[in-house]
């Protein structure tokens, strides 16, 4: 009975027990510092080593076995070789080895000048067979009516001097056999051509017949063009790099030159390479003068230069699609600036294959206004790529900005939505969805629960806020007050009443 009495005091008091041990743990995890019951075991070097895989150990290395040493061969120089004159050697005489020492013949030198029969030639030959053949042409194969010519011949191979003579000489020149030179002024246009006889002066003299050719032109003074057409360069900007050329051509004699004789260019601008360039610093217009050079002739041509404050600025808008036979009108292009009137145009991409080019399709039919309107009526239905340019009245051209136009083959139907025969209520705009915070509890069921932002917060162990007691633990504190103020009743109340 005593043994059954024991056993039932045993099992509360180690209730008890197990109840403390718990709630103390559960204490001391809460009020630990966060850097110590909330920070995990980080694993040591020797254990991530362990972790990472065995690492593999290095074999020893065999022990090399020495080879052994060669033993070089004697040398022996060529002295050695040449004479049995014993070679000392560490004190010690040693005989040379000597090697036989083959002798050839000396090879027979053939003669610098071997006879005439020895060569199987003629004991007499000609220094013509010696000789390069003999050539001639023209120093200059073509010339101008009414202006002078003189061009020598061009003999080659053969001995010199050369004698010649020529036949059938074009109209106004004449041919001086002295100097072998054609000299005059040609009165007759077309091709000639002259037979002409040379011979050398080697024994046994060459001679050759050969035609000399030369085309007379009718001259015309050096032509050019600029860019504009005119005698006006187009418009510069102040501060803006400029650069424009002169094409010049000319059937008169090459080559030509151009200079500035006249007049001045803008301010940090300079004449050169047929063009005019530099970076303008100051406004205003500027006249100057260029002369054209060939061989013969020379002409002037005055020009004139604007240059701006500023540049004129164009703007491109994208335009609605058009339809094909339908007219059409839509604003693609403006500009701010410059000097009106302005002209708009457009072009397609440009493609080259070697010689041949061609451009893409466009929206045929459709051109721009002046004041930037694509218009007209379309005759070619697609998308077309387009590169959009202006020029204002000071011929200052500029790109816009490339875009597609499409033309639809029809116009598409309209089609029209009949009403409602019972308009809808105006729909009532919906709350905002709340925005849970950061760090926030939101419950997998459907209950609501009112969010903790936690944002900033640290953590003890067991999960809950580090620091602070929650409800549970609170109600597990009062559990073990209430179960110890019980226990020591009963054992006051034993003590009164004696044992059982």
């Amino acid at each position: 009975m005593g043994a059954f009495v024991g056993e039932r005091r045993l099992f509360p008091k180690a209730a008890r027990l197990i109840l403390v041990g718990v709630v103390a743990s559960a204490l001391a995890l809460q009020f630990a510092p966060p850097g110590t019951a909330d920070a995990e075991p980080s694993a040591s070097s020797s254990e991530s080593a362990a972790t990472a895989g065995p690492e593999a150990t290095a074999s020893p290395t065999p022990t090399a076995i020495p080879s052994p040493t060669a033993i070089p061969a004697p040398t022996i120089s060529a002295a050695e070789t040449a004479s049995p004159t014993p070679t000392a050697t560490s004190g010690a005489t040693q005989p040379a080895v000597v090697e036989p020492v083959v002798t050839e013949p000396p090879a027979t030198k053939p003669a610098t000048n071997p006879p005439a029969e020895a060569r199987n030639e003629p004991p007499a030959q000609a220094d013509a067979d010696l000789a390069d053949p003999l050539t001639v042409r023209s120093y200059m194969d073509r010339g101008y009516l009414t202006k002078a010519y003189d061009a020598p011949l061009v003999i080659s191979g053969g001995t010199a001097p050369y004698t010649a003579a020529v036949s059938d000489v074009p109209p106004g020149l004449t041919f001086d056999p002295a100097s072998l030179r054609f000299t005059g002024m040609p009165t007759q246009e077309g091709y000639f051509r002259m037979p002409v006889t040379v011979t050398d002066s080697s024994d046994p003299a060459q001679s050759v017949v050969q035609e000399v050719a030369v085309d007379f032109y009718d001259y015309a003074p050096p032509q050019f063009r600029t860019v504009t057409g005119s005698e006006k360069f187009t418009d510069g900007v102040i501060g803006a790099w400029y650069s424009e050329s002169i094409l010049v051509w000319t059937v008169g004699g090459q080559p030509y030159t151009t200079a500035l004789v006249s007049g001045a260019l803008p301010p940090g601008m300079s004449w050169g390479q047929n063009a005019a360039s530099g970076t303008p610093t100051a406004g205003g217009t500027y006249k100057f003068t260029v002369r054209f050079s060939d061989s013969y002739e020379f002409v002037d041509a005055d020009f004139t230069l604007t240059v701006r404050a500023s540049r004129p600025q164009p703007t491109g808008f994208p335009v609605p699609a058009a339809v094909l036979g339908e007219p059409y009108s839509a604003k693609i292009a403006t500009v701010t600036g410059g000097v009106a009137p302005y002209r708009f145009w457009w072009a397609t991409p440009r493609h080259m294959a070697g010689s041949l080019s061609w451009h893409d399709p466009g929206p045929d039919g459709l051109t721009i206004d002046a004041n930037g309107v694509l218009q007209g009526t379309p005759t070619r239905a697609g998308s077309f790529q387009i590169f959009v340019y202006f020029s204002d009245s000071g011929l200052y051209n500029q790109w816009v900005f490339s875009t597609v136009v499409t033309v639809l083959e029809t116009r598409p139907p309209v089609v029209e939505q009949p009403p409602a025969e019972n308009p809808p209520a105006p729909a009532v705009p919906a709350p905002p969805a709340a925005v849970t915070p950061a760090g926030a509890v939101v419950p997998a069921s459907g209950a609501e629960l009112t969010s903790v932002d936690l944002a900033g917060v640290e953590l003890a162990a067991t999960g809950l806020e580090s620091g602070r007691l929650n409800a549970t633990l609170w109600a597990a504190v009062g559990l073990l007050a209430a179960g110890a103020a019980l226990t020591a009743i009963n054992s006051l109340r034993r003590r009164r009443n004696g044992p059982v």
